[in-house]
């Protein structure tokens, strides 16, 4: 009987922006063909035909990529619309099975080499290729946010940096420097001789027009007395000086509308998923999608324990004889696990001393109680994660909403007020 993986051939790419590199071999590695070819549809058929050539009765192709999401996106929906076998090659595997050579060296055709020969090799370990373009259209959304949160840093930074030369204590202005009516401000006041010069109806009138009049004329009477004691002079090229301000006003109040319009495409198209993880105490519409664009398709993870191996937040296992030692895991998906670690702080957190509600007794109960036991805050907060996975599993999974407990919820939040009750106690024995 011949092993299914003499079933095969196998090609190995290695993909780039304009051209990939492919290279043939068969179940026993000897190497049939390399070709390099554009990233179109010209070339994918070129590809295509060049596999065919060594196809014989009863033999298929398959396919392995390292990237399918980015640079290898185009072929790969390319081969699985036509239906064909596509595998998913971590880099790793490459760099690993690259070192066994004598001489390392890298190229197009060693890689796509390398990326062949693991995929004969760990035939039933890797993932197959999807078709996902939902999930990957929120991956490339939630990035897009991310890069116009960047840009609008930079640009606070930089509106911050000017305003100080020329608005000492411009904080004392507004709630926010960045605000609607801040902005207006400073594009109509680049510097305090403008202001002074200006009629205080004028003044005002901005101030309580751009703020729907949540400012009372009180503001501007405020930040006039407050620019009176400025010692301010005109200085050399001022003009050029105003119009950074000026234009950096422009750029923060576009940024802030492409968050507004991004945020309203992200929410649309999470909904197409059915997943309801905003439902969940700690995380917002931007955080589950966040975590849904790093997840994928949660049926792609036969039980929690796996999406928790994936999120780097089961532990792994070492041993040897009689001894077993349980190390933090530093793989898996780092991003993925930035945002349960985000979820896990919000939810253990105790807020100011005499809140009254707190965000999750539960999960804060919880966690308190594996510090007690002897854990350290980073293996208790570890755990919290850990529950928090399984949560977020059985929620993408069903695709239900979270149903808050509330009487447990209830019996904690008492425990707690319990808890700081006694330690102000103690607190007061410990002053007499």
């Amino acid at each position: 009987m011949y092993h299914k993986k003499l079933n095969h051939i196998y090609v190995g790419v290695d993909c780039h922006k304009i051209t990939h590199t492919a290279s043939i071999i068969n179940a026993f590695k000897d190497h049939l063909d390399t070709i390099t070819f554009n990233n179109d549809k010209d070339g994918f058929n070129s590809l295509i035909n060049i596999v065919s050539k060594h196809l014989e009765d009863g033999i298929t192709a398959v396919y392995g990529l390292e990237d399918c999401k980015h640079l290898g996106h185009s072929l790969s929906s390319y081969l699985l619309k036509r239906g064909y076998i596509v595998k998913v090659v971590n880099a790793t595997y490459t760099y690993s099975e690259r070192k066994n050579t004598p001489i390392i060296s890298k190229t197009d055709e060693i890689d796509s080499l390398c990326i062949a020969k693991v995929t004969v090799d760990k035939l039933d370990d890797l993932p197959k290729a999807t078709t996902d373009d939902l999930y990957w259209t929120i991956k490339q959304l939630v990035k897009m946010r991310e890069s116009i949160v960047q840009t609008n840093i930079v640009y606070q930074n930089k509106l911050h940096a000017q305003l100080l030369h020329h608005y000492p204590d411009y904080k004392k202005f507004f709630a926010a420097f960045d605000n609607t009516t801040a902005l207006a401000f400073w594009e109509k006041y680049p510097n305090p001789v403008i202001l002074k010069n200006a009629q205080m109806t004028d003044v005002v009138d901005l101030i309580c027009t751009s703020s729907n009049f949540q400012y009372k004329p009180s503001k501007a009477v405020q930040i006039l007395k407050l620019v009176d004691n400025y010692d301010y002079a005109l200085i050399d090229f001022q003009e050029e000086r105003d119009n950074l301000i000026q234009n950096m006003v422009k750029q923060l109040r576009y940024t802030k509308e492409q968050l507004k319009l991004i945020d309203l495409e992200i929410d649309s198209i999470v909904q197409k998923t059915g997943y309801k993880l905003h439902t969940f105490t700690g995380v917002d519409k931007i955080l589950a999608a966040k975590i849904i664009s790093e997840i994928g398709n949660i049926d792609r993870f036969p039980s929690s324990d796996k999406l928790a191996r994936y999120a780097g937040i089961a532990p792994v296992s070492f041993s040897s004889g009689n001894s077993t030692k349980w190390i933090d895991n530093k793989y898996g998906n780092r991003t993925l696990n930035s945002y349960i670690f985000i979820v896990a702080c919000v939810v253990i957190n105790e807020g100011a001393e005499n809140a009254v509600k707190l965000c999750n007794p539960i999960f804060l109960d919880y966690y308190l109680k594996k510090i007690s036991e002897g854990k350290t805050k980073h293996q208790a907060i570890l755990q919290v994660m850990r529950r928090i996975i399984n949560i977020i599993y059985g929620l993408m999974k069903n695709r239900t909403e979270y149903v808050h407990p509330k009487e447990l919820s209830e019996k904690f939040q008492k425990l707690h007020r319990e808890r700081i009750d006694k330690k102000r106690q103690q607190s007061k024995n410990v002053k007499k």
